[in-house]
């Protein structure tokens, strides 16, 4: 392929670059807790934040060992799980987190408990509900009144749950419901959210995954987003592949316009085009030269008599010590 045909080539590849609107896939789910999920029920608001705080969003829609969940580094994210995990996934989690990672789990009556039961957990969530004498707006929206971890307790007064349930094995929490809830009748002050450590990572566990539900975003965002930087990590990674009957009811596309004009785009192709026919034709070592030349006219030093005479000799070819010694007799020399 000769140059010119390249050149072509190049010069059509920038233009359609420049000018083509780029088309962006966007897709929507109805099933509960899927960050694709805009209703009240999905994820969606707080994979944005998520988003926004600088992390990278990777959903999960296959097995975890197909994934390689295990060589990955970041955080891994179950929220409402409600699908059975083989004991490979098991296995793909406890190698994630004890290589130093971060496991989050937000359920209630969901599967949640097979993976703290497959990792020798001292950690459960309760199969009955919650309930509790302070709520927001009606019962079922039982709020947090202690939060003992001061980074998601930063500029937040309460956590609002929805149907929650509580941890009922645990040695510490970081979030707590009042002394005076109940569990299957059993009173005591349970927490919500609790902390245990797996290796060189770690494990979270919340009892409620409406929290991160986009009902419950506007009431919970700062907590959110404190919950956010406590989990850390480059990357999130969601299980999508054990929310029953996940689907994708629509894909579509958003489209964006260049900011470039066609009509701009055009004459910066015509002027590339311009360059590259110059530099093919060999003229920008013409236009190097005539502008040489231009500048020792302007900017040129005053040469001595004695340089004039040596340049004269090497042009002529004439001996140079011999032009130099007739110089000096005729009292010509420069000697300063």
């Amino acid at each position: 392929m000769n140059k010119t045909v390249k050149y072509l080539i190049l010069i059509l590849l920038l233009f359609a670059l420049l000018t083509m609107p780029v088309t962006i896939p966007v897709f929507s789910s109805s099933t509960p807790y899927s960050i694709f999920n805009k209703n009240w029920d999905g994820l969606s608001r707080f994979a944005r934040l998520s988003y926004s705080k600088g992390h990278k969003v990777v959903p999960i829609f296959e097995s975890f060992d197909l994934f390689n969940l295990s060589n990955r580094n970041g955080v891994l994210l179950i929220v409402g799980p409600n699908l059975t995990y083989t004991r490979e996934e098991i296995n793909q989690i406890r190698e994630f987190v004890k290589r130093g990672n971060t496991l989050f789990i937000a359920d209630d009556f969901g599967t949640g408990n097979e993976i703290l039961s497959g990792l020798r957990l001292p950690v459960r969530i309760s199969r009955y509900p919650l309930w509790d004498f302070f709520y927001e707006k009606n019962d079922r929206l039982i709020v947090s009144v202690t939060i003992n971890n001061p980074l998601l307790a930063r500029n937040v007064t309460m956590v609002v749950t929805n149907d929650p349930s509580g941890i009922i094995v645990t040695r510490r929490g970081e979030l707590y419901v009042s002394r005076v809830a109940m569990i299957n009748l059993h009173r005591r002050m349970y927490p919500l959210m609790t902390e245990v450590k797996y290796g060189r990572g770690r494990v979270v566990v919340l009892s409620d995954p409406d929290v991160l539900a986009n009902m419950q975003f506007p009431q919970n965002r700062q907590f959110l987003s404190n919950l956010v930087d406590y989990l850390g990590g480059g990357t999130f990674y969601f299980d999508e592949a054990h929310h029953p009957n996940f689907n994708l009811y629509s894909a579509g596309t958003v489209t964006v316009t260049r900011v470039l004009p066609k009509e701009r785009a055009i004459k910066l192709m015509v002027a590339i085009g311009v360059l590259l026919l110059l530099w093919e034709l060999g003229m920008f070592g013409y236009l190097v030269r005539l502008f040489g030349r231009l500048t020792s006219l302007f900017f040129r030093r005053a040469e001595s008599l004695e340089e004039l005479a040596r340049s004269l000799a090497k042009e002529r070819g004439w001996d140079e010590e011999e032009v130099m010694e007739m110089l000096a007799r005729m009292g010509g020399r420069d000697d300063t």
